[in-house]
């Protein structure tokens, strides 16, 4: 297994609900372990691990919940 935090700049949301509902799509996706949404600072900080779930699904899982996503560049 082969564990990575990353983080995701999102965009769209206007209350601590938004961020349940994007913590909760996330979760669902096998291989994330944690997820943390701050709809303040419009992060998602994502643990998961890159041997089962990419990037491309969790900003998917983001866009699906109706909002914009973008992977932060390490």
């Amino acid at each position: 297994m082969s564990t990575v935090t990353r983080q995701f700049v999102t965009t769209g949301m206007h209350c601590p609900s938004c961020s349940k509902l994007i913590e909760m799509d996330v979760a669902e996706l096998t291989g994330v372990q944690a997820v943390s949404v701050d709809h303040r600072t419009a992060l998602a900080e994502v643990t998961y691990d890159d041997a089962v779930v990419g990037p491309d699904e969790i900003i998917g899982a983001i866009v699906s919940a109706g909002y914009g996503a973008e992977l932060i560049a390490e």
